[in-house]
């Protein structure tokens, strides 16, 4: 996985520049903002915090910020992002595996983002939380995503091969689909009860749980050419997100959970 990111980190900004992942950030972002602190400057870790795009939108709203990564060269796209803002007062870099966390103080933090699904393409998930959640103050907030295992059956059905079916069933284990073999990394999959299970055992209580987007719209980018056709297509994404049976077909789950 570092390698991977690694690599592709001077030109990740440029995949994620469409239509598609304008209209799918600002979802993020509105589940997202009711959960931000309410005292100003307060510190937030951005975990897997990559080229830094949530880490720029925290410090023009204010907070401190740790970025967090495994990647040394999108930490680094990272600071130039924070330089040209001029923000680096209040700013930190750390590099690291999320499942080893020891170099950030233990519960100070008044909350942790983790989007991209950083959390799910570590080797232990749940000591990952538990890494997270003593680096959060008993109050803290968490937002992540993961990624569905029940939105990648179809994938799996469409190989045809019925042991990697039952295998990916049982475990929720997949891969990154890069092309280069030695580049490729583990992910592990979860569907919204195995999610809720295992973020309530590492300490947390789950406050919000969308699906990310229940409307394949990454398939449909056509659609949202339009600006008033992105606001139109929202609102339908918005009345479906929280239903239990649309999150099972979204792509991705965004939780909100707080420490206890």
């Amino acid at each position: 996985m570092q390698r991977y990111h690694d690599r592709v980190a001077g030109r990740y900004d440029q995949s994620y520049e469409d239509e598609y992942w304008q209209w799918h950030d600002a979802l993020t972002w509105e589940y997202l903002k009711p959960f931000l602190p309410r005292e100003a400057r307060a510190t937030i870790l951005d975990l897997g915090c990559g080229t830094g795009k949530w880490a720029a939108k925290l410090l023009k709203s204010g907070y401190r910020v740790v970025c967090v990564d495994i990647s040394a060269n999108m930490l680094d796209q990272t600071r130039l992002k924070v330089e040209e803002m001029g923000a680096t007062e209040r700013v930190a870099f750390v590099q690291a595996d999320l499942c080893d966390l020891e170099a950030l103080p233990k519960g100070e933090a008044a909350m942790a983002i983790a989007l991209g699904d950083p959390i799910g393409c570590t080797t232990s998930p749940p000591k990952a939380l538990k890494e997270i959640r003593h680096a959060l103050r008993d109050d803290g907030v968490l937002v992540a995503t993961f990624d569905n295992k029940l939105a990648a059956l179809d994938f799996y059905l469409e190989r045809g091969d019925i042991e990697a079916f039952e295998k990916f069933l049982r475990d929720g284990r997949t891969h990154w689909l890069t092309k280069d073999a030695s580049e490729q990394f583990e992910i592990t999959t979860f569907d919204p009860t195995e999610l809720r299970t295992m973020i309530e055992r590492a300490g947390f209580n789950v406050l919000d749980m969308v699906g990310k987007t229940v409307l394949p719209m990454r398939h449909h980018r056509n659609l949202l050419e339009s600006p008033e056709d992105r606001r139109r297509w929202s609102r339908i994404e918005r009345s479906l997100c929280r239903d239990p049976a649309a999150i099972g077909r979204a792509s991705h789950i965004q939780v909100a959970c707080r420490a206890h």
